[in-house]
């Protein structure tokens, strides 16, 4: 099922439970001892609610995978090779380049990820690729 429908559904759910609770409390008649202007607030305020908790659901959904920067692909094909455990002189062999390109390629990945290690850029790039 595609995200959004799961976001639908949980939309739904949350707004059916919502009218439930306040059919329960009509019949009740509870609201008779509040103000309208009260009962209209506690509605809206549990509406608020409602779209607050679908809200965060979502966004703690998109935050579980997060996107490469713009890597060029020569970057992203060195990030690659530093994911499979190349080393630095392995890297530079395998893509016909000196050892000190490869160097400047790491620390612009580097720079583009935010990271400061080998581990935290394959960390970085694992988390991509989940």
């Amino acid at each position: 099922m595609p995200p959004s429908f799961k976001i639908a559904v949980k939309t739904g759910l949350v707004t059916s439970v919502v009218i439930i609770i306040f059919w329960a409390i009509g019949r009740l008649t509870i609201y008779r001892y509040f103000k309208t202007d009260y009962y209209a607030a506690i509605v809206a305020v549990s509406f608020l609610g409602a779209g607050i908790l679908v809200a965060r659901s979502k966004a703690s959904k998109n935050t579980d995978k997060k996107p490469l920067p713009d890597l060029t692909q020569k970057e992203l094909a060195i990030l690659t090779q530093i994911a499979e455990g190349k080393s630095n002189k392995d890297i530079a062999a395998a893509n016909f380049v000196e050892l000190s390109t490869v160097k400047t390629h790491i620390n612009n990945i580097y720079a583009k990820l935010g990271v400061t290690s080998r581990r935290e850029a394959i960390k970085a790039y694992s988390s991509h690729r989940e």
